[in-house]
């Protein structure tokens, strides 16, 4: 499980900071849904660091990136987080 306390020092705000928690909490659930809508087991406690920094960098993506497109140049954040999950994704035949 990753912590709202965690994902804001990934994201670089501090506890003091609070005005941020709501949306931090929600790019913080978007992430863990996202992983287990495509077969990662999140319920493990503690997760294993490939999945906690696949979270974490899925929330700072959320928390940085608030619209569906852009103008900005696309960066492939998806691809270090598939990378990292890779090994724990369930297979279909």
């Amino acid at each position: 499980m990753v912590t709202l306390e965690e994902a804001k020092a990934h994201v670089r705000i501090y506890n003091d900071e609070i005005e941020f928690d709501g949306e931090i909490q929600i790019a913080l659930d978007a992430s863990v849904d996202h992983l287990t809508s495509i077969g990662i087991d999140m319920a493990s406690d503690p997760l294993p660091p490939a999945l906690k920094q696949a979270t974490l960098m899925l929330v700072a993506h959320f928390f940085e990136n608030k619209e569906a497109v852009s103008d900005a140049s696309l960066r492939m954040v998806p691809l270090g987080v598939d990378r990292l999950i890779a090994p724990y994704r369930s297979v279909s035949l």
